[in-house]
């Protein structure tokens, strides 16, 4: 493995970490407003990078409504 690609893996992976935390802050805040919130927690933990995109995505569009 070389170590352009290894540092570019640990990056992913500290981006995920954090947002995951921050997403999983706002998803358990959010109680009332999200109904499904274990299927959202494991998409948002299995999913690098896109799981806690598609959640930030869906409360922006359920807000509105």
């Amino acid at each position: 493995m070389s170590k352009t690609l290894l540092i570019i893996l640990i990056v992913v992976l500290v981006v995920h970490y954090f947002l995951a935390i921050a997403t999983i802050y706002v998803l358990l805040k959010d109680k009332g407003f999200v109904k499904a919130v274990i299927p959202w927690n494991i998409v948002v933990l299995l999913l690098p990078i896109v799981g806690p995109a598609a959640y930030w995505i869906a409360r922006c569009f359920r807000k509105k409504n």
